[in-house]
């Protein structure tokens, strides 16, 4: 399996007068995003909790999260995003990607536009 590598931009929920550009890695196992904390930090996104979570590895970690502007190709949802350390890798994660109304498409590894349904 490939990697998946998206183009994003992040803005703060209650200023969306300033974007920042950062490449994700596509990641359908991740529940949430993880985007850095200088970029976050920059836009002046505050966290507003903390949570505990597991790795791979079975080790844990503790970050804090809050809600960020995502747009895609013109699409724009607020999602729950992690504050990324330096040596967390930056993921755009399965949430976003369904809020968004996106999917990777497992054989050619692109982004594509899903359906939202309503069930």
């Amino acid at each position: 399996m490939g990697i998946t590598e998206v183009t994003v931009e992040v803005s703060n929920p209650r200023d969306q007068t300033h974007w920042q550009k950062l490449d994700l890695i596509a990641d359908t196992v991740a529940i949430f995003s993880v985007i850095p904390r200088s970029a976050l930090d920059q836009l002046g996104i505050t966290p507003y909790a903390e949570e505990t979570f597991h790795l791979a590895d079975g080790s844990e970690i503790r970050r804090p999260m809050g809600d960020v502007f995502i747009r895609i190709d013109g699409k724009a949802r607020t999602v729950p995003t992690i504050f990324g350390e330096p040596t967390d890798t930056p993921l755009l994660g399965v949430t976003a990607l369904e809020i968004l109304g996106y999917a990777i498409d497992p054989r050619t590894r692109k982004l594509e536009p899903t359906k939202m349904l309503l069930l």
